[in-house]
């Protein structure tokens, strides 16, 4: 059994093409921009794991922000002072 931690990932880059042996998954993560191509030096990188063909596509697309609002009346709790829901955004703790 190969263990997935010591595993050596492919890597390919999408900007030129060239493909190489990659990194240990552990260093893989450590890297916090992701790898850079060795011909290039471009960052758009995809590695893939040789044993089961999974792949991570490099740099890693950041998640949006998410626009959230903080009820007027609880605070964002969703529940009133006396712990009941609050009427006024129906314990979702934000208005509506």
């Amino acid at each position: 059994m190969i263990n997935e931690y010591l595993a050596v990932w492919r890597l390919r880059c999408r900007a030129c093409n060239v493909t190489t042996t990659g990194l240990k998954w552990m260093v893989l993560l450590a890297l916090r921009g992701g790898p850079t191509c060795p011909a290039c030096g471009s960052h758009e990188v995809t590695a893939q794991d040789p044993a089961t063909g999974t792949a991570i596509a490099f740099p890693r697309p950041l998640a949006p922000p998410v626009e959230w609002w903080r009820c007027c009346s609880c605070g964002g709790t969703g529940v009133d002072a006396y712990g009941d829901m609050c009427p006024h955004c129906a314990g979702l703790g934000h208005c509506p």
